[in-house]
């Protein structure tokens, strides 16, 4: 009797023991990273690329949502997504914006926020004066930003101010006080780490600050390879300086990643892959590759 007893517990022990191992290694996976829709994506048939970003094992896309053609894309990844399940998901809409070119007019956004209706829904923001005449004032983009965000408020999607060199917000700490402003909790801020560095704020102290000023507001982190000292003759040569490919990184990744995990913020990241050089399944293989060894190195899981 004794005996059977001792070996039911030894049994359960043995369940138990290897239950804690399974949950460790749950716990211990990689952070989930997903990438843009552009980078040579775009030029590929939606279901290829869902299935090419799955087997490199991206949780998801981030996708362009102006203009029809765009908008069709966004329904056959949305549609994907359904298909995939939790395995492929649509993390964000993104929209730009230049005030010389579209005005006030917020038509586009309105259109992209209804096709992202009953989904759970994002959509990212950024706007650009490159009028610079004085006529684009502080009072009308705010303006402008807040009947985007009550519209999408309207239709439960959520927004984010996405904070982008060179345009009217270049960094958090200039987009933050609109985002305090409004202070609702469908309306977030990302951190972009291409564009902190475009902007003299990529170094680890400027980039505590930054989450630390933000950590209640952010809503995405975006990561990508970097140079260390960025080429700043032009746009194009800043970008080709600070949007490399993870494993092509010469600016050490690891103290941003830190931030990441000290911030709390537990959504998966975006891996910003705008006019890389090579084919996608290459640098996004090699990217995830470095991804899942960072993340191993500092300890920033799921």
């Amino acid at each position: 009797m004794r005996r059977t007893l001792l070996l039911k517990l030894a049994v359960l022990l043995v369940f138990i023991g290897v239950g804690a191992v399974l949950h460790a290694k749950t716990k211990n996976e990689p952070r989930s990273l997903y990438t843009y829709s552009f980078g040579g994506i775009e030029d590929m048939e939606v279901g290829d690329a869902v299935k090419m970003l799955g087997d490199l094992g991206y949780a998801g896309i981030a996708v362009e949502g102006r203009g029809e053609e765009s908008l069709d894309r966004l329904d056959q990844y949305y549609q994907w997504s359904e298909r995939k399940g939790d395995d492929f998901e649509v993390v964000n809409a993104f929209m730009a914006h230049r005030f010389s070119q579209y005005g006030f007019s917020d038509d586009a956004h309105k259109a992209a926020i209804d096709r992202l209706e009953g989904k759970d829904g994002t959509i990212w923001v950024w706007v650009k004066d490159d009028i610079q005449d004085g006529s684009i004032t502080d009072e009308k983009v705010e303006a402008f930003i807040r009947g985007i965000f009550e519209y999408a408020v309207s239709k439960e999607v959520k927004v984010i101010l996405y904070p982008h060199y060179n345009t009217f917000y270049p960094t958090v700490e200039d987009a933050l006080p609109l985002v305090e402003k409004i202070n609702h909790p469908s309306f977030g801020i990302a951190v972009n780490l291409c564009h902190e560095l475009m902007s003299d704020k990529g170094d680890t102290a400027a980039l505590a600050h930054t989450f630390e000023i933000a950590k209640h507001r952010i809503s995405s982190i975006i990561i990508s390879g970097s140079q260390i000292e960025l080429d700043r003759t032009s746009v194009v040569t800043m970008n080709k300086s600070t949007i490399k490919s993870l494993d092509n990184s010469e600016y050490d990744l690891r103290p941003f990643m830190r931030l990441i995990k000290e911030s709390g913020f537990e959504g998966p990241i975006g891996f910003i892959n705008f006019n890389l050089p090579t084919k996608p399944e290459d640098y996004l293989e090699r990217s995830m590759k470095r991804w899942e060894e960072l993340c191993r190195e500092v300890g920033l899981f799921e």
